[in-house]
């Protein structure tokens, strides 16, 4: 079973701050992998009703479309991760000065920054190309497809004319 990244973020924040439900629990991959699944599907729907009811400005730009959809997304996971992960610490529950170790130094996360930056350009101008049409599914690969319709979530394959469905049955792997 491999942890999505909402159920490896519920499963650090549970065993520093739910210590004792953590360690009621019998089997904490399978417990916080199906969490960080219904947590990932929650937040797909809930980011789906919150772009239907954010109409896009007539003259909004590509940069503009990204930030709002970001946002939007952000949006979603503080509401289900909140509701879902982020319970209440328990009576007792502090914070060990050793955690500090857990935490990256500033290169680290400029790093990552420069990192995520860099994907969010190319899923926006990805996505972009394939709703314009010069980009089709077919000429990406099928992790590239996977990263799209994280961000996009799988809804977006009907702009496009198909579905997760009809991509399994081409034997892609997403």
């Amino acid at each position: 079973m491999t942890m999505n990244r909402y159920a490896v973020e519920a499963h650090a924040y549970w065993r520093r701050w739910l210590p004792q439900r953590y360690a009621a629990l019998p089997d904490p991959i399978a417990f916080f992998t199906n969490l960080g699944e219904q947590v990932e599907e929650q937040v797909g729907d809930l980011w789906d009703q919150l772009v239907i009811a954010n109409r896009a400005p007539v003259d909004e730009t590509h940069e503009q479309r990204v930030g709002r959809l970001g946002l939007l997304k952000a949006e979603a996971e503080h509401e289900v991760l909140s509701e879902m992960v982020r319970l209440e610490p328990e009576g007792g529950a502090t914070y060990d000065v050793h955690d500090d170790e857990l935490l990256e130094s500033d290169e680290q996360f400029a790093a990552r920054m420069r990192r995520v930056e860099a994907q969010t350009e190319w899923l926006g101008t990805t996505t972009d190309a394939l709703i314009d049409g010069t980009v089709t599914l077919d000429d990406l690969d099928d992790e590239q497809v996977r990263q799209v319709l994280e961000y996009m979530t799988p809804s977006f394959l009907r702009l496009l004319g198909t579905s997760i469905e009809d991509l399994h049955a081409e034997g892609r792997r997403i």
